[in-house]
């Protein structure tokens, strides 16, 4: 499993907020966003980076 990590940036003249996920892929970006804004509220401003787009590699057995 990839490390996952979350940077969160507090610009001390504006209060705003950057929320940086790195290690996540596909929907899993998408629900721990949208956790983040439960608690902090509203986005105004999402970008998606590439990983997103990417389907999350799961553990396959394949059996015969």
């Amino acid at each position: 499993m990839a490390n996952k990590l979350i940077i969160v940036e507090i610009d001390n003249s504006t209060g705003d907020l950057t929320v940086d996920l790195d290690g996540y892929e596909g929907k899993g970006c998408g629900a721990v966003q949208e956790a983040f804004a439960a608690t902090l509220g509203k986005s105004t401003h999402s970008v998606n980076k590439p990983e997103y787009n990417k389907v999350p590699k799961k553990n396959v057995c394949i059996t015969k």
